[in-house]
């Protein structure tokens, strides 16, 4: 038997796959057959039998290993045959491996029970292991266990299939960067891009000298510097919000010359992307009410400026109220425009 066993270890050798490391938190789980000769002041003859083990890897060269068997022996004089089980728990150590082919040893304790022998002892454990994928090997042991109880030795050959379950790994991915000039920003639909934002402040610092340069009254312009503020987070006209657009419209009647900015603004809470957002519909909606109005949609143009250029610094309730706006930039054109 041992012969045959020899002789398909090496065609394995031929053709197995190399083996992988067995990292640590590798599980090994094995089946095995196995025949077992006892000492001879057991009166028992060999017997042939059964068996699992599982085993975890400590490192990629040691493990602690677990196996139980089950066995049917013979006696001698005459007696009744016995039911033998035995339980093995061991470190073993992988020496070295070449190619496939890994050498095994290990040393533990062992239990040793019949119904009517019971002994406690330790063994040694030498074999090899063939690899056959990188999860399943052919696996051959030798075991000799020595019993506390009569001093005699039992010797176990153990041949099977063990398949491992390798522990997750972890990848470590080095990025390298390059100095690649960066992608344009796209521009997003609810923000102002920095043209945008020049040639409105132009429009408005013209307004400015030219509001003053062409005010009608005091009155009118007064009236044109009010300011109509929306409750929090919303962007409905309130009914004083209509009043003072009521006021404005009268003025925007009687010059039909006159263009007409609407800055939204918004308070602090919030993403400054909802905020910019905000202020668009304020200003919408105020541009909706000037055209239900009578005034012409393209004497219109309206910007927003989210939570910048606040009136009151903040946030907090007084200033976060204050910049709830919809303020009006009025530009007066020159006749030939």
């Amino acid at each position: 038997m041992l012969a045959r066993i020899t002789t398909l270890g090496a065609a394995l050798l031929l053709v197995a796959t190399p083996a992988a490391s067995q990292d640590r938190g590798t599980v090994e789980f094995g089946g095995f057959a196995t025949g077992t000769s006892f000492d001879s002041s057991l009166n028992m003859n060999g017997s042939f039998g059964a068996g699992g083990r599982v085993g975890i890897f400590l490192a990629p060269w040691l493990s602690l290993e677990f196996d139980g068997q089950g066995s049917t022996a013979t006696r001698t004089l005459g007696l009744r045959d016995v039911n033998v089980g035995m339980v093995h728990a061991r470190v073993t150590a992988i020496p070295f491996t070449v190619g496939p082919a890994s050498l095994l040893v290990g040393v533990g304790v062992n239990d040793f029970d019949t119904n009517f022998h019971l002994s406690y002892g330790v063994h040694g454990l030498i074999g090899a292991k063939f690899a056959l994928t990188d999860a399943v090997s052919l696996r051959v042991d030798g075991i000799q266990d020595r019993m506390s109880m009569g001093g005699g030795a039992n010797r176990t050959l153990q041949v099977g299939l063990s398949y491992y379950r390798h522990a997750p790994s972890t990848t470590v991915t080095q990025v390298v960067t390059r100095d690649v000039p960066a992608p344009a920003a796209q521009q997003r639909p609810d923000s102002v891009s920095a043209a945008e934002t020049a040639r409105l402040r132009a429009i408005e610092a013209e307004h400015n000298r030219m509001l003053a340069a062409n005010a009608r009254s005091d009155a009118d312009a007064l009236t044109m510097a009010e300011v109509i503020h929306f409750a929090h987070d919303s962007s409905e006209l309130s009914s004083a919000a209509r009043t003072i657009l009521d006021s404005k419209v009268r003025i925007f009647r009687s010059d039909p010359e006159m263009r007409i900015v609407i800055t939204g603004y918004a308070s602090q809470p919030g993403t400054a992307e909802y905020n910019m957002a905000l202020g668009l519909r304020r200003a919408e909606a105020t541009r909706a009410y000037l055209v239900s109005q009578g005034v012409a949609g393209s004497r219109v143009q309206i910007a927003t400026r989210g939570q910048n250029e606040l009136v009151i610094d903040g946030p907090g309730e007084r200033a976060d109220a204050a910049n709830r706006r919809g303020e009006f930039r009025l530009l007066v054109a020159d006749p030939g425009q």
